[in-house]
């Protein structure tokens, strides 16, 4: 309502008197057109800014595409030993496991011959001592070297994880150099998934739009 009335504008401790043109000179509908003006002027501005925004879009999702398959060709050839060595490295392991449990079987039935048959739980009895200490003895020294607890699951896998480096060291494949291509490959595939989400969102706007306009027009 400013325009319509006359007013003072304060500038520096200067008073202007400022005279508002006559209502007769000043169209009927021109708040209307302001608003509609305004309205065409953002829908403007967002369109320019969508249409822009996907397009730079697009050119980054061609460069992230075209360094995944970069990563994915200098890959391949470590990734075929790692899968041949890893099942080498769950072989191994998997013996040792077993191999373990031979051990235990064994042991035990030796000691119970020894206690049964060739001598006396008087004589044993020290034995079996000793050698429940000496397996006591071997889990802190697990833990003294790992700084981990014996766990049957967690010394499983440091096993698999030491046959796996042995076995690509021999091989000559550079396991931080490896680990460095995963690392790098994942983050691309986040970045194009995140750019993926976003330019989704650009694309379902003008399709809004499309659909209001023709909603519009049915009016």
């Amino acid at each position: 309502m400013v325009m319509w009335n006359d007013f003072k504008l304060t500038i520096n401790d200067r008073e202007y008197e400022v005279k508002a043109p006559a209502q007769g000179k000043v169209p009927s509908t021109s708040f209307d057109a302001m608003d509609t003006y305004g309205d065409v002027r953002a829908m403007i501005q967002k369109l320019y800014v969508a249409l822009n925004v996907e397009e730079h879009q697009k050119k980054k999702q061609e460069e992230i595409e075209t360094e995944i398959e970069c990563l994915e060709n200098e890959l391949k050839p470590l990734e075929n030993n790692h899968a041949q060595l890893a099942k080498q490295s769950q072989f191994r392991t998997n013996v040792l496991v077993w191999g373990g449990l031979a051990y235990l079987a064994a042991q035990f039935g030796f000691l119970a011959r020894l206690t049964w048959w060739e001598y006396s739980w008087d004589i044993m009895e020290p034995v079996t001592y000793f050698v429940g200490q000496g397996f006591a003895l071997a889990a802190y020294a697990y833990f003294v070297l790992t700084r981990e607890d014996y766990i049957y699951p967690g010394a499983r896998d440091r096993q698999y994880l030491s046959f796996l480096h042995r076995g690509m060291k021999s091989k000559g494949v550079d396991v931080c150099q490896y680990n460095e291509l995963k690392d790098a490959l994942a983050h691309k595939k986040d970045q194009l998934r995140c750019l993926h989400d976003a330019l989704q969102l650009n694309l379902t706007a003008p399709r809004k739009l499309h659909d209001d306009d023709q909603i519009g027009r049915a009016v």
